[in-house]
């Protein structure tokens, strides 16, 4: 069985090197569970180490440091196989690399290399110069980054090891593209790519192209940068890539502004500001499990030391009948240990808790001001040019969708500000706002409005994202009914019961087919928010009788 488990691992190896990575994933999970099986954990070791290449090369890199360590602590203990332990070691010093932990990084591969040649490993060296030479580039040491890259070619040449040839001279070109040398590191480029193809390695091919299309780009040859983007683009979306597409968008976008195609650079923008917002809900989603699973092994943890204090007791309660005393005091004292223990473990979730709620709310700040903000001042941008070159034109379109923009972006700016300010943690406060609102929406339009509220007992506060969602829909709410409603009353009513927060927003206006315009008029805006808050919302709407929308959420 283990001759198997290692022909099962080398196979799921040889598809990750293909970047056939579902064919991958299979093969490795059979022959790990051979090898545990048999409690070979040679064979252990080196899938837990493959099985980290795999997420390096899909660029999950928190999911690749756990193998890679499950790799080295093996290799060191029980197996004891240096070349394993240089391998998993150096892998490990990738990983801290690529998440700018560049100290740890460079500690975990000065380690690999000694082991390295100590023991003569010519590949395993050859990796080693290679990554402290990434390490040096991101430091700024240009010379010493490039002098370990070339050390680590002549040893790839001479291992005729293609792939990593590949790799290395995407990395020899970028030193040069640091360096402003253009020429050079086009070049290195394309050689690069050439070993890449050679090599069938879809994701090396990929990068070489980008990287080739931002050296065209840089060189001020436009019309070739577009090309070797535009293979970037097919490239990155064939691996489902999204950092590297998001890459190729800006690049893309950028070069259709210099050569004045601002229609289409605004087209690309957009498809860029899209993917951004897909992959930042990804990795809030990610953070989040991450956060849950911490807090429930810490508490797991707790309940193991409790369980294994307890059993400490019974047994020297046992040994200890003709010492009463004795084993009373060593009773108290494991149990006020215990209980420093436990104090101690809720302090320290509690504070993981906390730090991840501050982490959660400064990224829905900086998303809402770069995603909102930023976002419209790039479109105001590229339309603003357009304006310019579109000679003989009436720019009055276009010069209306600047002042459109600009107004959303001041807007929104305010209820963000609004939202965050402390001093308005009172519900009072946010009641204000509201009253204000709509009295400058409906009085223009003759529209009478009325306010109702029920057990808002003095005190009440919202947090920051409470507040921003609440007068975000109760904003949507009040603005649709005015625009599409025909209405001449709307009754409003904020409503407290226990630890629910009911909001309603009537009009007697013409209504509308729920299901027909579910997706339009900010319906999908106001589910979403009312998602976030855990919130139940609900659309209540009969043509000629009038709308009804309704938000029940829970608060402390």
């Amino acid at each position: 069985m283990a001759g198997q488990a290692e022909v099962y691992s080398a196979l799921g190896h040889a598809f990750m090197r293909k970047s056939m990575m579902d064919s991958a994933r299979y093969y490795l999970d059979t022959g790990l569970a051979l090898a545990k099986e048999i409690s070979n954990y040679r064979v252990e070791a080196g899938i837990y180490n493959n099985y980290g290449n795999v997420y390096l090369e899909e660029s999950n890199y928190p999911e690749a440091l756990t193998y890679f360590i499950r790799a080295a602590k093996l290799y060191e203990n029980p197996v004891g196989d240096a070349y394993g332990q240089c391998l998993a070691l150096s892998n490990i010093g990738n990983i801290e690399y690529r998440l700018g932990n560049y100290t740890k990084a460079l500690y975990y591969g000065k380690q690999s290399m000694d082991i390295a040649q100590e023991n003569s490993f010519s590949s395993s060296i050859g990796y080693a110069h290679k990554l402290l030479g990434r390490i040096y580039r991101k430091q700024g040491e240009y010379d010493s980054a490039l002098w370990e890259y070339r050390k680590a070619q002549v040893l790839y040449s001479k291992l005729k090891d293609i792939r990593s040839g590949a790799e290395l001279l995407q990395n020899i070109g970028n030193i040069y593209f640091d360096k402003n040398q253009i020429s050079d590191a086009l070049l290195s480029y394309m050689q690069s790519l050439k070993l890449a193809k050679e090599n069938s390695n879809k994701s090396l091919i990929a990068y070489a192209y980008s990287a080739i299309g931002q050296a065209h780009y840089s060189l001020k040859k436009y019309d070739r940068a577009l090309v070797y983007l535009d293979s970037a683009t097919v490239a990155a979306k064939s691996l489902n890539n999204s950092y590297l597409l998001m890459d190729t968008y800006q690049a893309v976008s950028a070069t259709f502004e210099e050569k004045g195609d601002f229609k289409r650079a605004l087209q690309i923008h957009q498809k860029f500001v899209q993917l951004k917002d897909s992959v930042t809900q990804a990795e809030n989603r990610s953070l989040m499990e991450e956060t849950q699973a911490q807090y429930e092994l810490a508490k797991k943890e707790a309940q193991i030391i409790l369980l294994q204090k307890e059993s400490e007791l019974k047994t020297a309660d046992a040994r200890r009948q003709r010492a009463i005393q004795i084993g009373s005091a060593i009773a108290l004292a494991l149990i006020l240990v215990i209980g420093v223990l436990l104090i101690n473990r809720y302090r320290i979730t509690n504070r993981a808790k906390r730090l991840a709620e501050i982490e959660a709310v400064r990224n829905d700040i900086a998303r809402d001001l770069h995603d909102d903000i930023g976002s419209t001042l790039s479109t105001i941008n590229i339309i603003s040019k357009l304006a310019m070159h579109e000679k003989g034109s009436d720019n009055n379109l276009q010069l209306s969708r600047i002042a459109e923009q600009s107004s959303k972006t001041m807007e929104s700016m305010s209820d963000i500000v609004w939202s965050i300010n402390p001093i308005n943690d009172s519900f009072e406060k946010v009641l204000v706002k509201m009253k204000v609102f709509a009295a400058e929406i409906l009085e223009p339009q003759n529209i009478q409005f009325q306010f109702s509220e029920a057990g808002l007992t003095p005190g009440l506060t919202l947090n920051a994202k409470q507040r921003k969602n609440l007068f975000l829909i109760f904003k949507e709410a009040i603005n649709n009914a005015a625009k599409y409603s025909h209405t001449k009353n709307i009754s409003i009513s904020l409503k407290k019961n226990g630890n629910t927060l009911a909001m309603s927003i009537t009009d007697t206006g013409i209504g509308f087919d729920v299901l027909g315009l579910s997706k339009g008029n900010g319906l999908a805006n106001m589910k979403s928010r009312a998602s976030s808050m855990d919130a139940k919302f609900s659309i209540n709407s009969t043509k000629g009788t009038g709308t009804s929308v309704v938000l029940e959420m829970p608060i402390t």
